[in-house]
C-alpha cells in the first residue's frame, strides 16, 4: 500500500507549498490611507562658521564742541575750542566763552566734573557760566572739568 501514503505526501507537500506561496506572494496593494500628523521638531544643528567682518562704517558726528580743565586758580590747563576762562569775582563764578559759539545752556549738553563739592552751569551773554560750591554749599573758587556736546549735530 504504498499507493495511497505516497499520494498523501505529495498532497500534503503541494498544499504546503500553495500556503507558502499565499503568504510569501503579495495581492494588489490597496488605497494609500491620508498622511499623519507631522511630528516634532528636530534639535538644531551646529553652528556654522563666523562670516566675514563687513566694511566700516562711515565715521558719526563729533559731538564734542568743547572741553577743558580749569584749575583752582582760574587757570585752563587743558582745552579744545575755549577763547577764555575768566572769574567773576562779584558774581563768584568762572564765564568761559568758547571758540566760534554764543552759548545759551539749553541748546547743549555740558557736563561739569568739580574736583571737590558740586558745580552748576548756566548762560550770560553768549557764554558758558560755571559756580562752583564746597560741600556746605557755600560757592567757592573750586577747579572743575567739563565737556560740552552738540546733541543736534549730524
Amino acid at each position: 500500500m504504498k499507493g495511497p501514503s505516497v499520494l498523501a505526501a505529495l498532497a500534503l507537500v503541494i498544499a504546503i507549498v500553495a500556503l507558502v506561496l499565499v503568504i510569501v506572494l503579495p495581492g494588489a496593494q490597496g488605497p494609500v490611507g491620508p498622511a499623519g500628523p507631522e511630528g516634532p521638531q528636530g534639535p538644531a544643528g551646529p553652528q556654522g562658521p563666523q562670516g566675514l567682518q563687513g566694511p566700516a562704517g562711515p565715521a558719526g558726528p563729533n559731538m564734542v564742541v568743547a572741553m577743558g580743565v580749569v584749575d583752582n586758580t582760574g587757570t585752563l590747563a587743558l582745552n579744545y575750542n575755549i577763547e577764555s576762562v575768566t572769574w567773576n569775582a562779584a558774581l563768584q563764578r568762572f564765564e568761559i566763552k568758547l571758540t566760534g559759539i554764543s552759548y545759551l545752556v539749553w541748546d547743549y549738553v555740558t557736563v561739569v566734573s568739580p574736583f571737590d563739592g558740586f558745580a552748576t552751569q548756566g548762560s550770560i551773554s553768549g557764554k558758558l557760566t560755571i559756580t562752583t560750591y564746597d560741600a556746605s554749599g557755600n560757592k567757592v573758587k573750586g577747579g572743575f572739568s567739563f565737556v560740552v556736546f552738540n546733541a543736534t549735530a549730524s
